[in-house]
């Protein structure tokens, strides 16, 4: 294929007629002229010099039970060739942008967005993303994504005015979407011509890796299709993501890369999240680290670290404290950069403390699996006042944002749950998590919310407050992804009809 072309789509016919029998698409990754060009005369001492690649392998949406539950194939894999599993992962924020911004950035979701403006064109060009320190020592760059109108920059925002990376997969991605056939399942585009969506980011990320296998990488492959809405059909995923996990380490691409397995956070509505044990789920997302045996090796201690943080809280911030680490591996921890959303995290690479809390690792209350809460009858006094006023404090943020016209007033209509934080309880203040459900359009909402015994009377804060049920369907008249969550537009009967 000419250096040139980057991805084809092709097309058969029959010879009589013009009806298509079937179409593909195949995209390329080239070799670049700076790396084709380095001199290898001395190929044993470029190797000893050579920092380890970096692959990180997203699925969204994908909790660390859910993976155990969905995907038994990959879980036994993951176990038998012993990557090292965090099981005190916790996600620290909402939905996929703030959690994957403070693992490329190192920012909080408020400092992404005064400093990346990622609703301007050409804000996230600026972004300073990990890619680009990588990219300053002569990494070979790369990130692809599918579902091109969800991918994580793009839904509701502006994306990139220019490439990223040096391989980029957005343009292809947008074109297959546009040009082949496909199949949906619970909205998402499932399949894309022949094959599943997620598999033409996977077949870029094993060509990236053989392509480059002689030269230090990082490349971020993220996917939607087979996760996002659906909690049960990773299934459907397991042995073929299981295949191109044998195909790299046979292709040796294992040898001299560190893996991160992961995701942003679990299933954040539907069924699975309206279990009891829903908020773990949505809390608690996957990760897995590989390790090359020649780093195992070097850096004992490092490893010995990682053991150890296996049942330790760990956050976002902390993989990117890590991905920095990787690039300055001989540098001492005290001279490491920190975080600037957690100034209190640190490499994974690093033994973290087991009281450590999730105010120490840049986790808001909210999202916090550690707290120690207990029930409280949902037809206490204060139940109900709570959920009326977290309705009233909606209702007064649809009118600050001059969206009235546009959404109908949410009316209390039940509620689910109440607990109570044992730990945070003083004589002036409780903090609850509280479950409610609001009409039109039967919307079930959780909020985290400090109660004041003086006055009796919510702190909370709107746009943390999390919506359980699907809502893009009724919501398709804002554009906000913040408003979005608690905008029942008027006409949401006529959508709700027509879809």
């Amino acid at each position: 294929v000419p250096k040139h072309i980057n991805a084809i789509i092709t097309e058969c016919r029959w010879k009589t007629g013009r009806s298509i029998v079937q179409q593909d698409a195949f995209s390329f990754v080239h070799p670049k002229l700076e790396a084709a060009s380095k001199p290898t005369a001395d190929a044993a001492v470029e190797e000893q010099k050579r920092q380890p690649s970096v692959l990180l392998w997203g699925i969204d949406s994908m909790s660390r039970m859910n993976f155990e539950r969905t995907m038994p194939q990959m879980f036994k894999y993951l176990r038998e060739e012993n990557w090292y599993e965090l099981q005190g992962y916790n996600k620290m924020g909402d939905n996929t942008f703030p959690n994957l911004m403070a693992v490329l950035t190192g920012f909080n979701n408020t400092r992404s967005q005064q400093v990346c403006r990622p609703k301007e064109v050409g804000g996230m060009d600026a972004c300073p993303l990990l890619w680009k320190a990588y990219k300053r020592k002569d990494y070979m760059t790369a990130y692809a994504e599918d579902w091109s109108l969800y991918a994580t920059f793009n839904h509701l925002l502006s994306g990139f005015r220019l490439p990223p990376t040096d391989y980029y997969a957005r343009p292809f991605v947008l074109a297959i979407d546009k040009e082949l056939k496909k199949e949906y399942e619970m909205g998402i585009p499932y399949c894309v011509g022949r094959r599943h969506s997620a598999e033409y980011v996977y077949d870029a990320a094993v060509q990236f890796s053989k392509v480059y296998r002689n030269q230090s990488t990082f490349g971020m492959f993220w996917t939607n299709s087979f996760s996002h809405n659906d909690f049960a059909l990773p299934t459907s995923m397991d042995a073929r993501l299981l295949q191109y996990m044998r195909d790299l380490k046979q292709a040796g691409s294992f040898e001299n890369t560190i893996v991160i397995f992961f995701s942003d956070h679990g299933m954040r509505f539907g069924d699975l999240r309206n279990l009891a044990n829903g908020f773990l789920e949505e809390r608690m997302p996957v990760l897995y680290i590989w390790l090359p045996n020649w780093f195992r090796l070097k850096y004992p201690q490092f490893t010995q670290a990682l053991q150890h943080n296996k049942n330790r809280l760990t956050s976002p911030y902390d993989i990117y404290a890590t991905l920095k680490h990787i690039l300055q591996l001989e540098t001492p921890q005290a001279k490491l950069p920190i975080p600037d959303g957690c100034p209190k995290c640190h490499s994974v690479f690093f033994e973290a403390d087991a009281a450590r809390s999730c105010k120490d690792v840049g986790i808001d209350p909210h999202w916090c699996t550690c707290q120690d809460y207990e029930k409280i009858a949902v037809d206490d006094p204060r139940a109900k006042m709570i959920a009326q006023q977290l309705i009233e404090a909606t209702n007064d943020y649809l009118i600050a944002q001059n969206l009235t016209e546009l959404c109908e007033t949410l009316r209390l209509t039940n509620i689910q749950s109440v607990l109570r934080d044992k730990n945070l309880d003083t004589a002036k203040s409780e903090f609850f998590l509280i479950r409610y459900e609001a009409e039109p359009a039967e919307c079930l909402f959780e909020a985290s919310i400090t109660w004041n015994n003086a006055t009796n009377r919510i702190e909370a804060t709107v746009p943390e407050i999390s919506r359980l049920t699907l809502y893009n369907q009724v919501s398709e008249c804002v554009k906000d992804a913040i408003a979005k969550k608690f905008c029942i537009c008027s006409n949401f009967d006529d959508v709700r009809i027509r879809n």
